[in-house]
């Protein structure tokens, strides 16, 4: 048994308008990667910078000990 829907002859569809609103001042991703200020590639840039000074730092530190016991003539391993 079908059921359907008896429609009126009254019945009239109306046409319907779809309007676009532009958003505004939000600038789309590729504007950030172009200019280098997405969030995300600033912090990337500042976690890379502070690794590279931890490195040049903890490198100078390991010199230093080697350095300064053979400069006051105690080297720290025996020469056969």
């Amino acid at each position: 048994m079908q059921h359907s829907t008896p429609q009126s002859p009254t019945a009239k569809t109306q046409p319907v308008q779809v309007v676009i609103t532009n958003p505004g001042s939000i600038e789309p991703p590729s504007a950030w990667m172009q200019y280098g200020t997405s969030p995300t590639e600033i912090i990337l840039a500042t976690a890379i910078v502070i690794g590279a000074i931890a490195g040049v730092i903890s490198s100078i530190a390991l010199l230093l000990q080697v350095l300064v016991p053979v400069m006051k003539g105690n080297p720290s391993r025996g020469r056969k």
